[in-house]
């Protein structure tokens, strides 16, 4: 063989392997061996390959067939077909196996949708037993970006339901799919797509937002960049004020709230107009510890006796030195006041530091107010302690955290998901909008209607788990309560077509922001989904506010669902106030007549508006009917909800 001829064999050759190597079809990770399509739908598959690659399919022995267009893509539709399997399907030289048809069910929202089943009341005696080869669960990372994405970034493959890929599951959904499952004897899939921490704003896509003034400085300083790129320049933009900046802060050093390296301040440190958040102060997309100080000038009556110092809320934890002594830290909370005494000797005529380190792990960081509750009280003395600080970072990560970019969310874990055909969408969130619940109802309808349009599934049903009890109870009518507003929200958003509510308001915890028991939620989400995805004639509501008239001073309410109504008699209160015209709300007695509820206070004469379980948490009286199911939070009134205002 000449040297010309073996030339042209080794180009042949690797021009065979290339060919071979480019013409390999790649699916996107939601599709995998122990997979569960949607029944009784056709059947979307795509992928990529090589440009004008043919790409052949055989699923339950019949072949379809497509072609990868310009830009590499190509997508296959298959026929529906009923319940069953376990299936093959090959596609090219790819083989799935042990795929069956049944009912899909994406399960979204933030922390307590992600709660793991490991975590939950009776979870480890659930996953002990939980073999179960016709439920099959899919995990999506959590993940964000900044363009919608075709596919996920992170591998995760479809499992089995056994002991070990649902300890680590969804909680809800899985209870949720285990009912089902149960009752319909059909196979169900469960895809848990869920960030904890995250405002609603992350899973609804960029055009669905388009009307929303607030969010579009953001999307526009972005335009076109990902993620990495938009972190690049923001890193320049930095250093090109601050000088180099330590870009690497590990968690030791972030939370050292016991002997942090104290810096010594200098009059070189740059300055920043407090309350704020550090991120609208010219430090955007800043996570890390930056130090802020301040003199305080005092006179000899100042420190005549012990003081107070109060620095209002700390995004996310503090630790604070007067006059170069620890006077104390805060746990990792970002709506906590920070308030502390001062012992008189620490106190002295003329010049006094305060020094404060700010630790903050993840979305906006700072001294965030509100301004009246930043002060320095000595005796009859209060001096204002806003205004400018001095600040310098020690150390910091340039972060974004998905609260900073509407859309990121749904760019990187729904986007890739939309294709698919789902039997229902469950959704439970909310708690992160708390703080700006008037504009909940209007956003969650944009979510629905968001999703149903990207899916191409015009009347996809929408399951919508209400927010349950959380904080302390007070004392006194919560008239403003943020919980209370988001949950009307929350209903008022489930009057769309094909949209169901679950109230789980009495299986919250006041102490902790998410609840342990997942069992009766995901039990609840069940018998909804039965009813309003299925058809069923199931009991799945507590009752309902249907109507009020005033009779002799009292407040006569009807309900739907209201047969076999009881309240527990053991509470020292009930869950219902009262107002008359001067809008001014008093705790109510209330009496059960029939599927009726009386409701009065003798102080309110005329009374024209009651609300139920108006509350963050109303505590523990909740009115069931006969299946045991709360009533819905509700009021009759329409009159404006003070929130206080929450920088985001």
């Amino acid at each position: 063989m000449t040297r010309h001829s073996k030339v042209l064999l080794a180009l042949g050759l690797l021009l065979a392997i290339s060919a071979d190597v480019f013409a390999k079809v790649k699916l996107p990770q939601i599709f995998g061996s122990n997979m569960v399509l949607q029944r009784n739908q056709p059947i979307t598959l795509w992928g990529w390959a090589d440009v004008g690659e043919k790409v052949s399919a055989n699923f339950k022995g019949v072949n379809y067939t497509g072609q990868a267009n310009s830009q590499g893509k190509w997508q296959i539709e298959m026929k529906a077909a009923p319940a069953g399997g376990p299936y093959a399907l090959k596609i090219n030289e790819l083989n799935l196996e042990n795929i069956l048809l049944g009912d899909v069910f994406l399960c979204s929202g933030q922390s307590n949708m992600a709660f793991m089943l490991m975590k939950a009341d009776g979870g480890e005696k659930d996953i002990a037993n939980a073999d179960n080869k016709n439920i099959r669960v899919f995990n999506v990372n959590r993940d964000i970006e900044f363009q919608p994405l075709d596919d996920l970034t992170k591998q995760t493959p479809w499992q089995v339901a056994d002991p070990a890929s649902v300890s680590k599951f969804s909680a809800v959904a899985y209870y949720m799919g285990r009912k089902l499952q149960k009752e319909l004897n059909i196979p169900i899939g469960l895809i848990s797509s869920a960030y904890g921490g995250t405002v609603i704003e992350g899973f609804i896509s960029a055009p669905s937002l388009d009307t929303i003034a607030r969010l579009k400085p953001v999307l526009s300083q972005i335009g076109n960049k990902n993620q990495k790129q938009y972190i690049a320049a923001k890193v320049v933009e930095l250093e090109k004020i601050h000088g180099k900046l330590n870009q690497y802060t590990k968690t030791d050093v972030l939370w050292d709230t016991i002997h942090p390296t104290i810096p010594a301040y200098s009059k070189q440190w740059a300055k920043m107009k407090l309350p704020t958040l550090w991120e609208q102060a010219g430090l955007p997309n800043v996570d890390g510890v930056i130090w802020f100080y301040k003199e305080l000038n005092l006179s000899d009556a100042d420190i005549q006796k012990d003081a107070f110092l109060s620095l209002g809320r700390i995004a996310d934890q503090s630790v604070v030195f007067f006059n170069e002594v620890k006077i104390g830290s805060s746990p990792d909370s970002r709506d906590l006041i920070r308030e502390f005494t001062l012992p008189k000797n620490l106190l002295k005529a003329g010049t006094n530091k305060i020094l404060v380190r700010v630790a903050n792990k993840g979305r906006n960081g700072g001294i965030w107010g509100p301004q009246s509750k930043m002060f320095f009280k000595a005796g009859s003395n209060k001096i204002a302690i806003d205004g400018n600080w001095a600040y310098k970072i020690q150390e910091i990560s340039i972060a974004v955290h998905p609260n900073d970019v509407s859309s990121s969310i749904y760019n990187a874990m729904i986007n890739p998901l939309k294709s698919l055909q789902y039997k229902a969408v469950i959704w439970y969130q909310g708690e992160s909008n708390a703080n700006w619940a008037g504009e909940y109802e209007g956003l969650l309808k944009s979510l629905i209607k968001d999703w149903r349009k990207n899916f191409k599934q015009p009347q996809l049903p929408f399951v919508i788990v209400q927010l349950p009890n959380y904080k302390k109870v007070q004392n006194l009518p919560e008239v403003n309560s943020t919980w209370a507003l988001l949950r009307e929200g929350q209903e008022k958003a489930s009057h769309l077509p094909n949209t169901g509510l679950v109230s789980i308001i009495d299986l919250g915890l006041a102490h902790d922001i998410h609840p342990t028991d997942k069992f009766p939620v995901g039990e609840r989400v069940a018998t909804k989904v039965q009813q309003l995805v299925y058809g069923h004639k199931v009991a799945a509501d507590g009752p309902v506010f249907k109507s009020m008239r005033i009779e002799n001073g009292k407040a006569i309410i009807s309900f739907h669902y209201a047969e076999g109504l009881t309240v527990n008699k053991n509470a020292e209160r009930s869950n219902f106030i009262i107002a008359g015209k001067d809008k001014k709300f008093v705790f109510a007695q209330a009496k059960i007549v029939g599927n009726t509820v009386e409701v009065w206070n003798d102080e309110v004469k005329e009374p024209i508006a009651v609300r139920y379980a108006w509350a963050d948490n109303p505590g523990d009286n909740y009115v069931t009917n006969a299946i045991g199911l709360p009533m819905q939070p509700f009021r009759t009134d329409n009159w404006k909800v003070n929130l206080e205002v929450i920088p985001r």
